[in-house]
């Protein structure tokens, strides 16, 4: 559920809300009363939630289910290896997310001088959530693949 979470939201705030709101029309209120503002602020904590949420159950079901990983197909680890490079750049693109770009522009009414970087901002955030999909969706493909082991 936590896949779904993360990807559902990327896909919806990025994909399809962003992009519309944008093509409706240039919105003349404050920043942080803005709907990319808000859905960027609402964003960001639960792509990196549903990411902690994958991480702990993912090493839960390893240790859970260690004795059962003998004599696995060929190509396994292989694909595990991949999946965890994906899983860690995703953590880490969410961490930046999360931490950094979201933080550089929230509390906005304590630092007033921060509402011009908000449009730059959220293109940085949309870029980095297009890349955070990519590679959690690679991610759960391996995911996916590996159930066939």
């Amino acid at each position: 559920m936590a896949a779904a979470i993360a990807i559902g939201s990327m896909v919806f705030s990025v994909i399809l809300l962003l992009p519309s709101i944008e093509k409706v029309s240039a919105q003349k209120e404050s920043e942080e009363f803005s709907t990319p503002y808000k859905s960027v602020e609402l964003l960001a904590p639960t792509v990196f939630t549903c990411l902690l949420i994958l991480i702990g159950t993912g090493v839960y079901y390893l240790l859970e289910n260690y004795t059962g990983q003998v004599g696995l197909k060929p190509g396994y680890y292989n694909l595990f290896g991949l999946k965890l490079i994906c899983v860690v750049v995703a953590f880490f693109l969410s961490i930046y997310q999360t931490f950094n770009l979201r933080a550089r522009i929230a509390n906005l009414d304590l630092s007033p001088e921060n509402r011009k970087i908000v449009p730059e901002t959220i293109q940085q955030i949309k870029k980095t959530t297009v890349l955070a999909l990519i590679v959690f969706s690679l991610a759960v493909f391996f995911g996916i693949w590996l159930a066939r082991f």
